[in-house]
């Protein structure tokens, strides 16, 4: 996950870049089998990024049918190539938006930091209507075949 995410940054860089989290629940935890890329007809710039969201929902909803529902979309993932790892006011809201339609949604935040890329992290706890809570900052567990070796066995042949 880590590697992709490294690999389309410096590809993109200085301008931002950025895809969608795929994996499933665990628990508290999000695990993280796959960092999707920006799609063909993303728009990438200094200070921003839109993706090609026909693109990335086409390849999300081929991985879900693919592992038998077992992948599913997380959250977000982009870079900040000039700046830090920390969401700005409309990455806030934009992860508020998330929140409402997907449970505990995730964005991934990665900038340069001493040569190489730093990715940082928060999850949207669902509120209701007028409870709005904050985004909290929160570990992302990238897959591991070797650890769970019968979900890379079922799976290896969808992320391949």
């Amino acid at each position: 996950m880590l590697d992709e995410i490294t690999r389309l940054a410096d590809a993109f860089a200085p301008l931002e870049t950025g895809g969608v989290l795929v994996g499933w629940r665990s628990g508290g935890d999000r695990v993280v089998a796959a960092a999707l890329g920006p799609g063909p007809r993303a728009l990438h710039g200094h200070h921003m990024f839109i993706p090609h969201d026909a693109w990335q929902i086409a390849a999300i909803d081929r991985l879900f049918a693919l592992s038998g529902g077992d992948l599913d979309y997380l959250g977000d993932w982009h870079t900040h190539p000039d700046g830090i790892a920390a969401m700005s006011a409309l990455d806030r809201k934009t992860l508020r938006k998330l929140g409402r339609k997907t449970a505990d949604a995730v964005m991934a935040i990665a900038a340069p930091e001493q040569g190489r890329w730093r990715l940082a992290a928060w999850r949207q706890p669902r509120g209701g209507w007028l409870d709005r809570p904050e985004a909290e900052g929160c570990e992302m567990v990238p897959f591991a075949p070797g650890a769970q070796a019968a979900d890379w066995a079922r799976l290896a042949h969808v992320l391949e």
